[in-house]
């Protein structure tokens, strides 16, 4: 057999286990974030105000004019992220291939890690979100953020407070709705579809006493109240904002995906994969890589606590 034909019998199998490793993962940032497929260096993300409340004007009166507002202009630059491995000819003809083709990990691993990659860009927007600007200059969740560049003066603040329970909740929709304005200062729109409460394993009893739909009664009281938030929310426990990876234990966060100003944007739809063959150091080596990166558009749709 030859070295060629002997690749041919590899790439298959490399070529199914990058595959399924990569669609293995639990795909958690295609719930809570928009992806662009977009293949330019730089996506560009801006907002836009609309023309604001109709003013009262009087008969043949040129009153009434105005004109659009920019919002804050954002750069979202993927980056590349990339495994590869290699075999020897001594590995594959000398029988040792057939323990590497029995070994789903190797080839499952180099395309699982390409997913994971995603799940932390994403989930890292939100764990940094108390300490790292966004578009506007200040921390992604913050209790300043202005109403739009040219009026500074009126603020709005997506920062929760406090750690996950029904009270807090309760406390989180007031302030949401004291702070769910456009560029414009005009409530914004209502939406299709429910917002998602985003939290880590170790929040996962505290929110599903409050979320299950079956939650028909408050957590926290003999008193026999109804749980208003039973079904409410669509809850989403993602382990890579958890203190195990580099998160955190008691930060919940709530995410109006509607407005999909959390983004994750890739150059292509499906990661890269390679195989070639070195005749000089006899080895077959095998690769896949993606280019990606996530950002918030704006803060609008975007609170969060970090629970303390």
């Amino acid at each position: 057999m030859t070295r060629a034909e002997m690749l041919d019998l590899f790439t298959p199998i490399y070529d199914e286990f990058v595959q399924v490793g990569y669609n293995s993962v639990d795909s958690k940032h295609q719930r809570v974030a928009d992806v662009k497929i977009d293949p330019t260096k730089d996506f560009k993300t801006n907002m836009m105000s609309k023309l604001g409340v109709w003013d009262q004007v009087d008969e043949d009166s040129d009153e009434g004019l105005d004109h659009f507002i920019n919002g804050y202009e954002g750069t979202i630059t993927p980056l590349k992220y990339r495994k590869y491995f290699y075999t020897t000819f001594e590995a594959t003809e000398q029988m040792e291939y057939a323990s590497l083709k029995s070994s789903i990990a190797t080839g499952e691993d180099l395309g699982r890690g390409g997913a994971v990659r995603l799940e932390m860009l994403v989930a890292g927007i939100l764990i940094n979100g108390f300490s790292t600007a966004c578009v506007d200059g200040l921390y992604l969740f913050y209790d300043s953020h202005y109403k739009n560049p040219e009026e500074t003066g009126t603020t709005y603040d997506n920062l929760m407070s406090g750690a996950f329970s029904h009270d807090n909740l309760e406390a989180a929709e007031q302030q949401i709705s004291a702070n769910f304005f456009d560029l414009d200062g005009l409530p914004m729109a209502p939406f299709a579809g429910k917002p998602i409460v985003v939290y880590p394993p170790a929040l996962r009893g505290a929110v599903k006493r409050v979320l299950s739909e079956r939650a028909d009664e408050r957590p926290g009281t003999t008193q026999r109240e109804i749980n208003i938030y039973a079904g409410k929310y669509e809850a989403v426990e993602w382990d890579y904002l958890g203190a195990a990876l580099g998160g955190s234990d008691t930060a919940w966060y709530i995410i109006y995906p509607m407005l999909k100003n959390l983004k994750l944007v890739k150059n292509t739809a499906d990661i890269h994969r390679s195989q070639w063959i070195s005749n000089i150091n006899h080895r077959y080596y095998f690769d896949a890589w993606l280019f990606a990166e996530a950002g918030a558009a704006d803060w609008r749709g975007l609170f969060g606590s970090t629970g303390l």
